[in-house]
């Protein structure tokens, strides 16, 4: 358990460090060695192709990482057709976009709903983290993607060219 702990707050420092970095005008950037720790891949803005680990978060913390992505769409090429944010879901937090809770998340789903028709995150739920929390496909909102396992799609998405973020 300590050890997905520690990926997390991995994953969480790596973010923030690269919305810091998308922030620099680029001029300003130059490459850096990865942080110990961090994903082997350097980030760069040349595909535009970003993953957010979304795993075991609160609802703040996924809203949280919604206007992250929102903040880094625009820094993105506006001309690249590949940009995209994924964000694969395969926790708890799952129960954020399942119908029943929807009055109470509304502000998070509608947000994603929204950044997903813009085309600015694809979100994706672990279809066997559904099973074992008892929801169904159609307990989903249209825009989520249902994928088989997580952390499978996850390694797809890493070799087609996403970065963690």
């Amino acid at each position: 358990m300590r050890l997905k702990q520690a990926a997390i707050l991995l994953t969480i420092i790596a973010g923030i460090a690269a919305v810091a970095f998308l922030a620099m005008p680029p001029s300003t950037r130059t490459p850096t060695a990865p942080t110990p720790g961090s994903p082997a891949t350097s980030l760069t803005t040349e595909n535009g192709r970003f993953l957010f680990n979304v795993s075991l978060h609160t609802p703040e913390e996924i809203a949280g990482m919604l206007t992250r992505a929102e903040e880094l769409s625009k820094t993105l090429r506006a001309d690249s057709l590949g940009t995209g944010i994924a964000l694969v879901l395969h926790g708890p937090e799952i129960e954020i976009f399942s119908r029943k809770n929807y009055s109470r998340f509304r502000m998070i789903v509608d947000q994603a709903a929204r950044l997903n028709a813009e085309r600015i995150i694809d979100v994706k739920i672990c279809k066997t983290e559904m099973k074992n929390r008892g929801i169904r496909e159609e307990d989903l909102p249209a825009f989520i993607k249902v994928v088989p396992f997580g952390p499978d799609e996850e390694m797809r998405l890493r070799r087609n060219g996403y970065v963690y973020l």
